[in-house]
């Protein structure tokens, strides 16, 4: 649908918008309609006609500044937030229709719009017959002040309108349509291409009683207007040309993908200025600018304070050790922020930074059970680095809180153990302790939906305060109870979107206290209260609202606390950043301002290359040298960037000044691309006064204008003479090489010339060959009885002359077709440069690779035997694996016919390679047995999962076909070191989705095994042997904050009967490898199909729960995940890793 009004102008057709448009599908800034407003503008007619008292006895162009009241029966209220500056009536009474009909377009009389702050002039512009639109009366509201300021003026005004045509008799007779718009010197009118039809304006109908335009001549034009208070600057703003430095004095950061989670946190902690000030104290100048990430920080937090555009983050990312693949998975913002803090913390140990995150955002609360009649009290303290608040049946933060400090009480059957006093009446809960300077607030609004037996987003209302009091949540024995703990709001961290995905951005304070800015990527924008805070509590289920907003709503919110917040929000000034800093990003600024200078005059400028006889003698391929083709090696050359309109003698000059000789002895031939696709020299330059594009044009080049540079003394050369390049090959070396140039007359005989050639080559003779090279497939024998020109050789053509081997000669060479030039070419065109890498785990000792240039003809058994003595290993028991992707290396079937361009081009198994873009790389596996008994046997990956939950391996494992399961892990035994006081027995699993998918019995063959899947090996525990007929075997799985996020290898477990959750705990972390920190953060729950998870507490008795529930239930541990492997959830990527 188009939207309902544009721009017009005088040389464009306007875009239309029907009358029967729906306001629901216009953005934001075209239209404000309230929730209760009917969907169509054109509904209001029949119960709002316009006032009977209106009945327009006014001359013409008259402003009717007694019925202002009408303007609420016809324009909506503005939007919250928003304020009226003026509101004006005004009506065009017409009188002579046929004539203005038979224009094009004609302007109402200008109005001025006199008001307590602007005097402003308007005036209607009308397109009788439609503007482009022949079946439709196209009116406009334009502005005469608009033309009086330049397209760059920030001249601009916010006008809410409407536009109405009626029968002047009958006020009860109208047509009407409103809208918002910023007119400014840009856009100056707006309004309706299609206010009504035509035919309506003649005829009654759509249940009029009379015409809109009585006698064919008199009708009414009225409009509407209300002059809106801007009060960010950028009401209804379009952002074309916008510039977030020069409006709010801050830059935005570049979205690479789906990294908008990534810059909303970004913005948030470079406006905590105290953690601002800590990043730049992290010691960095010997960090590797590619792997560091407190470097990459303090970049990007020096750009957004000094930068004036917006911000990128590829560094940023590149130091995470993500690829471009990790910059398109939107992750959870919550999660990103643990997982970047926690690596800061790390980076900052043994620095001035050091604690400076503890000290900010790190709280503690106090988890306790106490009894009521006697004096016993079981309690733990724990850090928390964010505080995670219910939305669901909470309408506020105060009420979340008043639910998180809600206290239990455990009576009846309910009742507490109490060491020493048995069961017990109790109260238990949850109090904090202390509460840090910055409190990060995560609104919960994901759940677990029974009916939909999946994670939902919760978008209820949920109001957020300016400043709230925290002190009432503080236990009574807290030091911080004796100081006020207000906390102001400092950001608002938003989402927009569902589950799977969505957009996020952030409303922030620069300063204590200070105005309000919307901070969505890359812009900037200043916003009001209400914006960040109203418009982003979220909206109840039946509100009428836009559909965007009903999915918009807070997500994190960032309070300061008051009596730390100057210390805190304290400006950082440039003596606050230490110098190594500024020095290395301006140098930085600097590099990027030249280069990007340097593409900005880079049409004046174009590349020059040119060889001389050294770089000839370089070069062992075909031509003279190799540019272009990329499948071989290529030719370095010299390359000299020049003006185009540079005169051909002062290029002439830089090239003796670069090759150090007088310019007297720099000769200058051109080089051209011929049609048999060689590059060979043409003419020699001699026009010094040319420009370089002169030249350039007259001799078409289309790639870089290329040169062969003579400095050697002319001998011999006459006017007609030819330039001959001369090669030797050496059969008994199998090498070649560029010996020089010479002048011949195209009359002379080549026999006469070549004694000259043969000196050149400094060979004797007198049994020697001499070849053209004429392109790479053709190196044909010369007759050297034939003249130069009788040959067709002519200027830039290349002869090569070798020695002609005696038979016995010939058999001592390695290959006898090595004798003549032909084959070399032959050999030279299809050489490729290999890496041999070893196929070994990652873990195990590095083996160091092996390079060979090989035939791409080589079939794989030459491709072995050619590997077998370099490796010092039995060419048939050597195994090859191709490359995919970054790291997947695939099986090379033996072939008789495989070749070893197969192996290795796009079509086969790997993305196409070049010469010049390094050697292909080739795995290779030394074997056992010789590959042809392979047939027989298959390989099966099996991870091994220690006591410590550490995982080893794939460990390949090579089995009969037809071997079972208990054999496999027969042999896996054989290649580990278990250590003494376990079981000793082995169980293998499969896992699915960090699930356990099937566990395999002794008897189940291999065969019966994907080929693609992964097995699992652990040691069964001996207290799962040695359970008691009470005790229950259940699984344990991880994962992050919800499920369906899993991460790692599940395990199981066994539940004591009568043991508590208390001690069942202390067994259960002791069972995995996790570190101190993520202990503490822990929680367990018990994982139900189709029930919300259940937290499980500390006097539960596990074994009685899950005795009653499926065996398909498990415990499930939620904690942050390290590995990186973790399964796609909300928000739509995987786990997120940094890796540096």
């Amino acid at each position: 649908m188009p939207p309902l009004q544009d721009q017009h102008d005088s040389d464009q057709p306007l875009l239309a918008q029907p009358a029967e448009a729906d306001p629901a599908d216009l953005s934001l800034q075209e239209i404000n309609v309230p929730a209760t407003s009917p969907a169509d503008p054109m509904d209001l007619e029949p119960t709002l006609p316009l006032p009977s008292t209106f009945a327009f006895p006014f001359p013409h162009s008259v402003i009717l500044f007694d019925q202002l009241s009408d303007i609420d029966a016809i324009l909506a209220p503005p939007a919250a937030g928003l304020s009226v500056e003026a509101s004006i009536v005004h009506r065009w009474d017409i009188t002579n229709w046929k004539s203005i009909r038979s224009t094009k377009k004609s302007y109402s009389p200008e109005f001025t719009e006199e008001t307590t702050v602007s005097s402003l002039k308007r005036r209607i512009l009308l397109f009788p017959n439609g503007n482009n639109n022949a079946d439709a009366l196209s009116v406009f509201l334009d502005s005469v002040d608009a033309a009086d300021h330049g397209p760059d003026d920030t001249w601009h005004l916010c006008i809410q309108f409407a536009i109405a045509i009626s029968n002047p008799d009958d006020d009860e007779v109208y047509k009407h349509n409103a809208a918002t718009h910023r007119y400014n010197p840009n856009e100056r009118d707006w309004g309706f291409n299609h206010l009504c039809k035509l035919a309506t304006l003649y005829t009654p109908n759509e249940g009029m009683s009379k015409p809109l335009v009585a006698d064919d001549q008199r009708t009414t034009i009225t409009v509407f207007i209300r002059q809106i208070k801007d009060e960010t600057g950028v009401l209804w703003h379009n952002f074309a040309n916008y510039n977030s430095k020069k409006v709010t004095g801050f830059v935005g950061l570049k979205n690479q993908g789906a990294t908008c989670y990534m810059n909303s946190l970004l913005q948030s902690l470079y406006f905590t200025n105290y953690f601002r000030a800590a990043t730049y104290n992290i010691p960095t100048d010997k960090d590797e600018p590619t792997k560091s990430i407190p470097l990459a920080l303090q970049r990007i937090f020096y750009q957004l304070q000094f930068s004036d555009d917006p911000v990128g983050t590829i560094e940023l990312t590149k130091s995470f050790g993500w690829d471009a693949i990790d910059s398109f998975m939107q992750h959870d913002v919550q999660e990103f922020n643990r997982v970047l803090q926690d690596n800061l913390e790390s980076k900052m140990k043994g620095t001035k930074a050091e604690g400076a995150i503890s000290r900010l955002f790190v709280g503690k609360y106090k988890s306790y059970i106490k009894c009521i009649n006697v004096s016993y009290e079981s309690s733990r303290i724990e850090d928390f680095a964010d505080i995670q608040l219910n939305v669901k049946g909470c309408k506020n933060v105060y009420e979340s809180f008043v639910e998180y400090v809600n206290v239990e009480t455990l009576d009846g059957e309910n009742k507490y153990m109490a060491e020493g006093y048995g069961l017990q009446d109790a109260r238990k809960g949850v109090i904090f302790t202390e509460f840090p300077p910055v409190l990060h607030l995560q609104l919960k609004r994901y759940e677990y939906d029974i009916e939909k037996d999946a994670m939902v987003k919760i978008n209820d209302r949920y109001e957020f305060p300016k400043e709230i009091d925290l002190a009432p949540f503080l236990d009574e024995s807290s030091e911080q109870k004796k100081k006020p703990q207000k906390y102001l709001l400092h950001g608002v961290l938003v989402h927009a979107g569902d589950l799977s995905g969505g957009h996020y951005c952030a409303f922030l304070r620069a300063e204590n206290n200070g105005k309000w800015f919307k901070f969505d990527d890359d812009r900037v924008t200043p916003v009001s209260e209400n914006d960040a805070m109203e418009e982003n509590f979220g909206s109840n289920a039946g509100t009428k609202t836009r559909l965007l907003k009903k999915f918009t709503n807070a997500y994190m919110l960032v309070y300061v606390r008051e009596s730390n917040a100057d210390e805190i929000l304290k400006p950082i000034t440039v003596d606050d950043i230490p110098a190594h800093l500024r020095r290395r990003f301006d140098e930085e600024k600097l590099a990027s301002e030249q280069k990007r200078k340097d593409k900005e005059e880079q049409h004046l400028y174009f590349n020059t290359r040119y060889i001389t006889d050294a770089d000839i003698r370089a070069h062992s391929g075909f031509d003279l040298c190799n540019f272009d083709n990329k499948d071989l090696p290529l030719s370095v050359g010299h390359v000299l960037r020049v003006k185009k309109d540079e005169k051909f003698r002062a290029y002439k000059a830089r090239l003796a000044e670069a090759l150090a000789v007088p310019v007297e002895k720099v000769k200058v031939w051109n080089m051209v691309f011929r049609q048999n696709k060689t590059v060979r020299v043409d003419n020699k330059i001699s026009d010094d006064e040319k420009t370089l594009e002169q030249m350039q044009n007259s001799v078409k080049a289309t790639n870089d204008f290329r040169f062969y540079v003579d400095t050697e003394d002319e001998v011999g050369i006459e006017n007609d003479s030819i330039i001959i390049f001369i090669k030797k090959y050496d059969p008994i070396s199998a090498t070649i090489r560029y010996v020089g140039r010479a002048f011949f007359s195209p009359t002379q005989r080549i026999s006469e010339a070549l004694p000259v050639i043969m000196n050149l080559a400094d060979l004797q003779g007198p049994d020697v060959r001499l070849y053209e090279e004429i392109k790479p497939t053709m190196i044909d024998p010369c007759t050297i009885t034939n003249t130069f020109s009788t040959s067709e050789i002519g200027n830039g053509d290349i002869l090569c002359i070798q020695e002609t081997l005696s038979e016995e000669d010939v058999k001592q060479l390695p290959d006898p077709r090595l004798a003549t030039v032909n084959f070399y070419f032959d050999d030279y065109r299809n050489r490729l440069p290999i890496i041999f890498k070893h196929k070994h785990d990652e873990k195990e000792a590095p083996i160091p690779d092996i390079e060979l240039v090989l035939s791409k003809k080589m079939t794989f058994d030459a491709v072995v035997a050619k590997l077998g003595p370099a490796v010092q290993h039995d060419a048939d028991k050597i195994q090859l694996y191709s490359l995919q992707g970054h790291s997947t290396r695939s099986l090379i079937k033996r072939s008789p016919t495989l070749t070893l361009q197969e192996m290795t081009n796009p079509g086969y198994y790997v993305p196409a390679n070049n010469y010049n873009s390094g050697p292909s790389v080739v795995f290779y596996e030394l074997l056992d047995i010789p590959l042809v008994e392979l047939d027989t046997k298959r390989f099966v990956n099996v991870v091994y999962v220690d006591r410590q939950m550490h995982e080893h391996g794939p460990i390949k494992l090579l089995v009969a076909k037809n071997a079972k399961a208990g054999e496999l892990l027969e042999l896996l035994k054989s290649k580990l070191v278990i250590a003494d006081g376990g079981s000793g027995k082995l169980r293998l699993f499969e896992v699915n989705n960090f699930r356990t998918y099937k566990v395999f019995s002794d008897n189940d063959f291999v065969s019966s095994f994907n080929d693609f899947t992964t097995l699992y090996a652990e040691e069964i525990p001996i207290e799962e042997i040695e359970k008691g007929p009470d005790d229950k075997v259940i699984e344990v799985a991880h994962f992050t904050k919800d499920p369906s996020r899993g991460h790692g290898v599940p395990f199981r477990f066994v539940l004591k009967s009568g043991e508590v959750f208390a001690q069942t705990k202390v067994r259960l972390i002791s069972a995995i490898s996790v570190n101190e920190k993520d202990i503490v953060k822990m929680k367990f729950y018990v994982i139900e199909n189709f029930t919300k998870p259940r937290v499980i507490e500390d006097d539960d008795v596990l074994a009685d729960v899950f005795q009653k529930l499926h065996s398909a239930d498990y415990l499930g541990i939620d904690h942050v995940d390290r590995s990186g492997k973790s399964s796609r959830g909300v928000g739509g990527g995987g786990g997120i890793k940094i890796l540096n």
